[in-house]
């Protein structure tokens, strides 16, 4: 899949979610670099955000993605860093993804995740489970609305990005 599709495909899964109601409270369009969720989208071809913090590494680029609604444009890509909920403690995950400053929603894309780190993951009626190494994480299901798998908190800080980034 050249970038050019592969952007463009992960932009039409972004636009899926664009008018969602995420938590039947706070609509999407106010969400912010803390308070934006991350959809574990099994559909997505690469992770997707609009925030640049969210990046490891960065390489710009300028894609124009054209849709019925409105262009999009992607201007960067690299490896996003997401924090995830495991017995008590975080643990951080990478993701190949775009940089898309008009989203209003992450994607996670557990097949890009696979690809490249290996693992597994299974989706289940109110989980889905990824099974990396000898861990087991445990994503609930969002039953508010959305009916995919959602994820809040997954924001990495500033100094979270310093102490787990170069290790990844």
């Amino acid at each position: 899949m050249s970038l050019f599709d592969g952007a463009k495909a992960t932009v039409q899964r972004a636009n899926l979610f664009h008018s969602a109601d995420y938590d039947g409270s706070k609509r999407a369009s106010n969400v912010t670099f803390k308070t934006c969720p991350l959809v574990w989208d099994t559909g997505a071809s690469f992770g997707l955000t609009p925030f640049r913090g969210d990046f490891i590494d960065y390489t710009e680029c300028s894609i124009t993605i054209n849709d019925i609604a409105r262009s999009n444009q992607v201007v960067g890509v690299g490896t996003t860093l997401h924090k995830f909920k495991h017995n008590g403690s975080y643990i951080f995950i990478p993701c190949l993804s775009y940089h898309l400053p008009s989203a209003n929603i992450r994607l996670f894309s557990p097949q890009t995740y696979h690809t490249i780190y290996g693992g597994h993951s299974t989706v289940n009626g109110d989980k889905v489970e990824q099974y990396i190494d000898h861990l087991r994480i445990r994503v609930d299901i969002d039953n508010n609305g959305s009916n995919v798998p959602m994820v809040y908190g997954c924001h990495v800080s500033p100094q979270e990005m310093k102490d787990h980034g170069p290790h990844i």
